[in-house]
């Protein structure tokens, strides 16, 4: 069984469409291209605002083989996320995700919670959106990424050969309409798909170190105790963990340390 993941976020708003139809245009899209080349199941994840119950994309309005994965209130655990996809899935596409803070002409650009997060390192690879979802799926052939043109750059450094479908670019002023963007997304993904065995398999080896930077004016309260490995300064924290999925939960509650 052909098993594909989809990972969305937010999306554009054009005239009287807003952001929910955005997105769920573009989710649409992707699932029309990966049926058209015979995927038997889409597994999808809402982690746009993850936390709430309500969620962004109108899933009454996609096909009937998109199953979403079960975590309360879309919350980010990645263990069991990732555990509902234990058997090999066919590939990751990745929708929606900013750009990383800092890039240039970039739309709404952060790293997860900026500010105050300047940037997340894992084993010296920055990372945002993107990488958060990708690094969990190793092993998986990195298909496309869907959204702003700046975003690519991320998707790039994980996977060289990822095929990168722009809806928009700032730097260029192209900003289509959904019908547009709707079959650029499609034909990409057919693309993509039929194009999978030159994809590369996203690849990031033990031992995982992650740090924590800061932007201007934020400083961490640095506890006297943590139960994990690693190490706090006023703008910076460090730690360790056995998986990319336990290093990534821990991020909360390094997080949670970040003063007001």
């Amino acid at each position: 069984m052909k098993r594909m993941l989809k990972r969305s976020a937010t999306a554009r708003s054009f005239g009287k469409a807003t952001a929910e139809d955005c997105i769920t245009s573009d989710v649409k899209a992707v699932c029309e291209g990966a049926n058209a080349c015979g995927i038997d199941e889409i597994l999808l994840y809402d982690g746009h605002h993850a936390g709430s119950r309500a969620f962004n994309i109108k899933l009454e309005e996609l096909s009937e083989n998109v199953r979403v994965f079960d975590t309360a209130d879309r919350a980010f655990f990645w263990r069991r996320i990732r555990g509902q996809a234990a058997e090999a899935p066919f590939g990751l596409i990745t929708v929606g995700q900013h750009a990383r803070f800092g890039e240039e002409n970039a739309y709404f650009a952060h790293s997860i919670q900026t500010p105050p997060i300047k940037a997340i390192f894992i084993n010296g690879r920055n990372i945002a959106e993107i990488g958060m979802a990708a690094y969990h799926f190793c092993g998986t052939r990195y298909l496309a990424n869907i959204g702003c043109a700046a975003s690519m750059k991320e998707a790039k450094e994980i996977a060289p050969f990822v095929a990168c479908i722009a809806v928009k670019d700032k730097r260029t002023g192209f900003l289509p309409d959904l019908r547009q963007t709707y079959g650029l997304i499609k034909d990409g993904v057919i693309r993509a798909i039929s194009e999978a065995e030159r994809k590369e398999r996203i690849e990031i080896a033990p031992p995982y170190h992650f740090r924590m930077e800061l932007t201007g004016g934020a400083a961490f309260r640095i506890p006297e105790r943590f139960p994990w490995k690693g190490r706090f300064e006023q703008e910076a924290a460090e730690w360790e963990a056995p998986s990319v999925e336990i290093g990534l939960e821990l991020f909360n509650n390094v997080r949670a340390q970040i003063g007001r």
